[in-house]
């Protein structure tokens, strides 16, 4: 039997801390935290520097998951931009991104 990896984004860390704040709801991200010592929860790099533009407690939370933060690798980028190549419109050209892309 496998065990499935997850990759999460910004837009979900910040909406699940939204809508079960880590302080109220420790117990989910317990789970989360155990998914990311077991290496099945992972997020771009970026995602992190997105997170850890405010001072809350998501961000606390980061920090102490640096294992959950990857850096893109070269395979990775080559894809990107290849499917970017064949889909500009995937993005907006004028607009500055982080982890988007």
């Amino acid at each position: 039997m496998t065990s499935n990896c997850y990759i999460i984004d910004t837009s979900s860390l910040v909406k699940l801390n939204r809508e079960n704040p880590l302080d109220v709801y420790p117990s989910v991200w317990k789970k989360l935290e155990s998914l990311v010592t077991a290496g099945r929860l992972i997020a771009p790099k970026e995602v992190f520097n997105e997170i850890n533009q405010n001072d809350d407690q998501l961000t606390k939370w980061a920090k102490l998951q640096r294992k959950m933060f990857k850096e893109a690798t070269p395979k990775q980028i080559e894809l990107v931009q290849q499917i970017l190549n064949m889909h500009p419109s995937l993005i907006d050209a004028d607009r500055k991104y982080d982890a988007d892309p």
